[in-house]
């Protein structure tokens, strides 16, 4: 049976793309990883990596192997942390959210859960990158839009509610009556395409494209056209006046939030502990994501939903 010398080294590897940084990592000659990983493979009789100039990348087999022995993995540190702290949950989580996340209701949840639970880390990932998670090693992602591709486990968690934004100025100038009758006449911002399926969705292209919530609010508040966004993304500008909500006779899809794992298999205490944490129903301090008090919907990106690979 192969060592655990020859799995660190591959896994190191296949993480950071890299021998040479691999070889950082575990402070190893550069030549002594690659001899590792060629025992391993020879072992194997597989081949685990591409091998080019410039990059390493996992085959289909390595990718395969790479999952496995990461759970495996989590099961012995598991299993030496029940032994060596009883009563004591400790590890990494690592997770990726959007960029358009609220951080503050994010921020209030990982506080919370880490207060609970002191020897957990959490790793979080800010990014609209369709994120591999086996890959990329990540435990879970918070999604808006669609959970990803086939092959993902997806835990629907609610769904934000959507309405149309416009400057003060746009309405005074073209919606005196606030209300929205007709979509082809103006630019509208969809950045989560809720608009797709509805017959009268044909609308006017602005010269500023993009998918990003923060910058449509922008737009819409320098009244480059009408927002369709989250309430509660835009409760705060139509608070203060920067923004209007209008009154529009048509459905508009929500906008689901998932949380979305790789597989149920083998999924370690930690991190169960703390999806239960987040799918507990929201109660006077705000903790949970299913019972509302995250807000869901406020802000939530899609383009690490929707284009997501299993």
């Amino acid at each position: 049976m192969i060592g655990l010398a020859q799995i660190q080294a591959f896994l190191e590897v296949a993480r950071s793309g890299s021998f040479a940084s691999a070889s950082q990592r575990l402070s190893l000659p550069r030549s002594t990883v690659s001899a590792r990983v060629r025992a391993l493979e020879a072992h194997l009789n597989v081949r685990l990596l591409h091998r080019t100039t410039r990059r390493v990348a996992l085959t289909d087999e390595g990718r395969r192997y790479m999952e496995r022995c990461e759970e495996a993995l989590d099961k012995l540190a598991e299993a030496e942390a029940e032994l060596r702290f009883p009563d004591e949950l400790s590890g990494t989580i690592r997770m990726t959210v959007p960029i358009d996340m609220p951080k503050l209701g994010l921020t209030e949840l990982l506080c919370a859960f880490t207060d609970r639970h002191p020897s957990i880390q959490i790793e979080v990932l800010v990014t609209d990158e369709p994120l591999d998670l086996v890959a990329n090693n990540l435990d879970l992602a918070l999604r808006g839009g669609a959970p990803g591709a086939a092959g993902l486990v997806a835990r629907k968690l609610g769904e934000g509610d959507l309405a149309f934004h416009a400057s003060p100025e746009y309405v005074a100038r073209r919606l005196p009556s606030r209300t929205l009758s007709s979509l082809s006449e103006h630019v509208i911002f969809d950045p989560a395409h809720r608009l797709s399926r509805r017959s009268d969705a044909k609308v006017q292209t602005g010269s500023v494209t993009t998918r990003n919530f923060e910058l449509v609010k922008m737009l819409a508040i320098r009244s480059r056209g009408i927002a369709l966004l989250p309430r509660s993304f835009c409760a705060q500008e139509v608070a203060s006046g920067a923004l209007v909500a209008l009154t529009h006779d048509g459905a508009i899809p929500a906008l689901p939030l998932y949380l979305v794992m790789p597989s149920r298999r083998h999924v370690p205490a930690r991190v169960r502990a703390f999806i239960d944490f987040l799918t507990a129903p929201g109660d006077a301090s705000g903790e949970g994501l299913a019972g509302g008090g995250f807000g869901l919907g406020v802000g939530v990106g899609v383009g690490a939903g929707v284009a997501a690979t299993s």
